[in-house]
């Protein structure tokens, strides 16, 4: 989810976005993805990394590895403005030292089929932050149900099978919540990172969610902390309007899920006045219950000394939860 976006890329996050990019620049390592490839069939070993077509726009979705004894594949949902280069890329691991590579996709890849995609409007990890190219602007805002049946689209466009295990990130992980209410046939299971909770509102109060919302999940675009999230094209989503759809969906079925929780508050150099740090770090900490009490026995996974970007500073903990999830899925 996304906590105050004036951090990196996605989430509600913590580091100054356009440090981050300068320093995934200056790592230069360019992010190598596989070659686009001209047909839309993928069977479940297939690798690929293309743009496909879901009705005349394109959404860029990258697979890899293969399913073994009917194990669900595996679907990374970045946080708030991130493309699926936060699973993906290797740059940024070095940032957050010690973190131990590889990232979650190419980790996950080596026993599970994953993939990830590009919604329209996020960031790549690469250079100034540019937006990606690789999927088709769309008019903003939208709201989680748009991005739901945009990533239906896309997995059935791409001919990629179910079920599902989703592992999303910040606002990613109420898109996911919402994807499982959504399609419940679909999902097996689904791995919460640090995700924003739909609770959240309730839990830190109406004056602080108002700040919290208006002043650093979606400022005015002028104030967008870099270049590109200024455009019209950057992603701009409606939080109410998409706590307010995974509100009033139907209940997720009972599934295996797993929650991961920061230690670390969110790295914002100067919060809106009336909001403090405590009141926004246990706020979010507190309303991630709602998630653990979404299954029995549900891990609660608190990773000390990661911030909200667990999958940067501790990439191989979220794909053994991942791994934790999926077998549960599986037996």
């Amino acid at each position: 989810m996304d906590s105050q976006k004036t951090h990196r890329g996605g989430g509600v996050e913590g580091y100054d976005w356009r440090v981050l990019m300068r320093s995934i620049a200056l790592a230069a390592l360019a992010l190598i993805t596989l070659s686009s490839c001209s047909s839309s069939k993928s069977d479940d070993t297939d690798a690929f990394a293309r743009s496909v077509d879901i009705g005349g726009r394109n959404i860029y979705l990258t697979c890899s590895g293969s399913n073994s004894g009917g194990a669900p594949t595996v679907l990374l949902v970045a946080g708030y403005h991130d493309s699926s280069d936060a699973w993906t890329s290797e740059d940024a691991l070095g940032l957050l030292a010690p973190a131990k590579g590889p990232a979650v996709f190419p980790a996950l890849a080596k026993s599970h089929r994953v993939c990830a995609y590009d919604r329209p409007g996020t960031i790549r990890y690469e250079g100034d932050g540019p937006l990606t190219d690789r999927s088709t602007p769309v008019p903003q805002p939208r709201t989680a149900a748009d991005i739901v049946a945009e990533l239906h689209a896309a997995l059935a466009a791409a001919e990629v099978p179910g079920p599902y295990v989703l592992v999303g990130h910040s606002l990613g992980g109420l898109i996911s919540l919402l994807y499982g209410k959504t399609y419940p046939d679909q999902v097996r299971g689904i791995v919460f990172v640090d995700s924003l909770s739909p609770t959240l509102p309730e839990t830190i109060g109406a004056a602080a969610w108002a700040i919290y919302r208006d002043q650093l999940l979606n400022p005015p675009i002028e104030q967008m902390p870099m270049p590109s999230m200024k455009s019209p094209n950057s992603e701009r989503v409606d939080i109410d309007a998409s706590i307010a759809q995974v509100q009033a969906a139907p209940a997720l079925p009972t599934m295996p899920v797993a929650v991961m929780t920061k230690t670390e508050p969110f790295a914002v150099a100067t919060l809106p006045s009336g909001l403090t740090t405590e009141t926004l770090n246990q706020s979010y900490q507190k309303a991630q219950d709602t998630f653990v009490a979404l299954a029995p026995r549900t891990p609660h996974i608190f990773a000390t000394g990661s911030d909200h970007y667990i999958q940067f500073s501790q990439p191989d903990l979220v794909a053994q939860t991942a791994d934790l999830v999926v077998e549960r899925a599986t037996n």
